[in-house]
């Protein structure tokens, strides 16, 4: 006989089942929710017994039922989760009939993909003992958005960029730092200086598990704003590192539908039409002002007609700067407060020298999978969205892409 699609499972507790410091339920519900179950529902009884006749008089021991109705594939996956979980609970499975709703409609990652399906299995993490600077060399150079935090073989938090400025008092984006004088390196490094990882970890986000289902690794990710969070095994260690570029290498991989009529979400849907831009012939202090401040610390260059000409990036104008200009600039990138134009340097220069050729853009009418297949082959945050007329639309960026393909999962 086949197996049926759909199934319930009803698990009978006592409210006075505990798992550690919680009650037993609520264990049972956050271990379904870890493992992708599509939901489930705790319900308090009024009374009741069980094998040995006991009745529950009071409501602290309260029956307590949990019903899970799923995937027969996802029950039978999760199932032996929740048996070693409440062991001594009884738990029933039936088949039932759907009578109206969806349970979790397909989409490019289906529930039983899991993140140790796409992880990147040779990470490494650092020990919370480590120097803060070895954490900046490590983020700067291999490009990483975020480390694991070790101690004693087990991961006990994250450390990303973002506790480096938040938490560590860096006041230079890190990718300033190849481009700064020895002496300036020193003093934006200052604030680092005989610190440890373990002083600005983020312990609240630990990471999620191998068997995690790839939709509700990304729910995670989104809610906790990283772009890429650890993988732990059974035991809390690190077994390897999930975030967008492995979910965008996974749409990336999807075939493009032969007729594109059929491509379905397309760029322009999911986009930012607000971008930082400026045009050609616009001071440079004018442009700074903006590019302080801008995602990346990159603006995007249009002519007269709005056509994409090229980037402007802080990087490349403090390469060009000298003296007290570039002391100016530094000083305003590391300042809480905007700096207004008029206080900063090039008032009397345009930008147009210094302008890089723009990455390859991303046409407004191209699905995701395209644009995916773009943002990693120039390995980008961020890239422009053109018009057919090659006018600059707004931007396409990992967050907002994976945002896309989650909710098509979903």
């Amino acid at each position: 006989m086949a197996e049926p699609t759909v199934q319930r499972v009803r698990i009978y507790l006592n409210g006075e089942d505990r798992a550690g410091d919680r009650p037993l339920y609520q264990a049972v519900l956050a271990e379904l929710r870890q493992s992708g179950a599509t939901g489930a529902t705790a319900l308090p009884a009024l009374t009741g017994f069980g094998p040995r006749r006991q009745v529950l008089p009071d409501v602290e021991r309260q029956p307590v039922i949990i019903e899970w109705i799923d995937q027969a594939a996802r029950i039978r996956r999760i199932l032996p989760l929740i048996g070693e979980l409440a062991g001594n609970a009884l738990i029933t499975l039936e088949p039932v009939e759907v009578a109206q709703g969806v349970l979790r409609p397909g989409g490019p990652f289906g529930a039983e993909q899991l993140v140790s399906d796409l992880m990147q299995t040779d990470a490494t993490g650092i020990a919370y003992d480590a120097p803060l600077l070895a954490a900046l060399e490590h983020i700067a150079t291999a490009h990483a958005e975020s480390l694991a935090v070790v101690q004693n073989k087990t991961v006990i938090g994250m450390v990303s960029a973002r506790e480096l400025v938040w938490r560590g008092g860096l006041r230079l984006p890190p990718s300033l730092l190849g481009v700064l004088e020895p002496a300036e390196s020193a003093a934006a490094l200052a604030a680092l200086q005989g610190r440890t990882v373990g002083e600005i970890a983020n312990r609240e986000v630990r990471g999620v598990s191998l068997t995690t289902p790839i939709p509700q690794a990304l729910a995670m990710m989104i809610e906790w704003g990283y772009a890429q969070v650890p993988v732990l095994d059974a035991q809390g260690r690190l077994a390897g590192m999930f975030g967008q570029r492995e979910v965008l290498l996974a749409a990336a991989r999807q075939p493009e539908p032969v007729d594109a009529a059929n491509v379905g979400v397309r760029v322009g849907m999911v986009m930012q039409a607000a971008t930082a831009r400026v045009a050609l012939g616009q001071p440079l202090a004018t442009a700074l002002a903006m590019l302080i401040t801008a995602p990346g610390h990159l603006l995007f260059v249009v002519d007269s007609d709005g056509r994409l000409a090229g980037i402007l990036r802080l990087s490349n104008v403090l390469k060009h700067l000298q003296g007290d200009e570039r002391n100016v600039l530094l000083a305003a990138v590391q300042r809480s407060q905007p700096t207004p134009a008029a206080a900063l340097p090039g008032a009397r220069r345009v930008i147009d020298d210094l302008i890089e050729p723009a990455p390859a853009a991303v046409a407004f009418d191209a699905g995701l999978g395209a644009a995916a297949r773009q943002l990693l082959n120039v390995n980008a945050e961020r890239l422009p969205v053109v018009d057919s007329e090659g006018r600059l639309s707004g931007i396409i960026t990992r967050g907002a892409l994976v945002r896309a393909l989650l909710q098509q999962s979903e």
